[in-house]
């Protein structure tokens, strides 16, 4: 995994070698606050999301996005580097109970075009 070479030949070789510990750390965090987002949704939320109803990254990004632009380079190669099929686990952790959701194909497209969308968004700050 590499960063944005523009940040990469600002960095101290010793921050160089911090690179793989901070992008877990922050792959952690994602986990995490997917969990967040993901615990107190409705059923029938969940059910209007992956109809295609709302966006959720909007929300995400507006929220967070003081953090989203200082770590701007870490978010997206988390954000490039996390699957569909991750998302999935992490929403299965957090709410094992809406399972029939998450396993439907709508659910996993919705995932992809949430990602893909939220990494434009990340990019535009």
């Amino acid at each position: 995994m590499s960063l944005d070479p523009s940040v990469g030949h600002a960095m101290r070789s010793e921050e160089k070698s911090d690179i793989p510990l901070l992008l877990e750390l922050a792959k952690d965090a994602f986990s995490r606050q997917v969990a967040k987002r993901v615990r107190p949704l409705a059923r029938s939320y969940v059910e209007r999301w992956t109809k295609g109803e709302f966006w959720l990254y909007r929300s995400v990004v507006k929220e967070n996005e003081r953090e989203l632009r200082g770590y701007q380079p870490v978010v997206l190669e988390v954000l490039r580097n996390t699957t569909t099929r991750e998302l999935l686990a992490m929403c299965r952790k957090a709410r094992p109970d809406l399972e029939d959701l998450w396993s439907t194909p709508a659910a996993e497209a919705k995932l992809s075009q949430e990602i893909a969308k939220a990494i434009e968004a990340v990019e535009a700050l």
